[in-house]
């Protein structure tokens, strides 16, 4: 009998709960006082880099550039065509600080080569010059140097023009000119080099 009036009371009371959750007003927020949404996630910002273009300078055309034969030169087994090896010897300095250093190589070339004759025609002998090498870039040249045997004497007569190629005329035997010899050589042109500069290749 009692748990039949404790299920009896317990039915009442969760009628008269339903009842009132229905007839409760409804609580509508406003959306003023709703907390504010997290901000998106900003787009990540991508930055494209572009290769700078090295710091470059300008080698002045006529410049200067003592070099040196790294082997010796004969009209009597030289052809035309035929290359051959030249170094530069010293330090040349540039207006705006940059130096390029001695150990360079360069290439000239055998203009003219002829052995000496009969009757006592000399050997003839006419070079030029035509780049000096630093790393990957070339400096073209500008000079040319000739030389003829004597007649009897064993002198050498030698010549350094700045433009075109000489050729001179003295009766004798082949014309050497020996590894060694110093031309002076003259940049052909302005020419822009990148640096920093590769340095020199080492002795041989």
């Amino acid at each position: 009998m009692k748990f039949s009036n404790i299920a009896a009371v317990m039915a009442a009371c969760s009628i008269v709960t339903a009842q009132a959750l229905a007839e409760s007003p409804v609580i509508t927020i406003p959306a003023a006082s709703r907390p504010p949404a997290p901000p998106a996630a900003a787009a990540p910002i991508v930055v494209v880099s572009h290769p700078v273009d090295p710091a470059t300078f300008v080698i002045p055309e006529g410049t200067e550039f003592p070099v040196r034969l790294e082997e010796m030169l004969s009209s009597k087994t030289a052809h035309e065509g035929d290359r051959f090896t030249v170094s530069l010897t010293e330090d040349v300095a540039m207006a705006g600080g940059e130096i390029i250093r001695a150990g360079y190589r360069g290439v000239g070339e055998i203009v003219d080569a002829q052995k000496n004759g009969m009757l006592g025609k000399a050997g003839k002998l006419n070079i030029r010059l035509t780049y000096l090498k630093v790393g990957d870039q070339r400096i073209r040249l500008r000079a040319s140097k000739a030389a003829q045997g004597d007649h009897r004497t064993g002198a050498q007569v030698v010549t350094v023009v700045l433009v075109g190629v000489f050729a001179g005329f003295i009766k004798g035997k082949n014309t050497e000119i020996p590894r060694g010899a110093q031309i002076t050589a003259f940049a052909d042109q302005d020419t822009t080099l990148r640096t920093p500069l590769a340095p020199p290749p080492p002795e041989t």
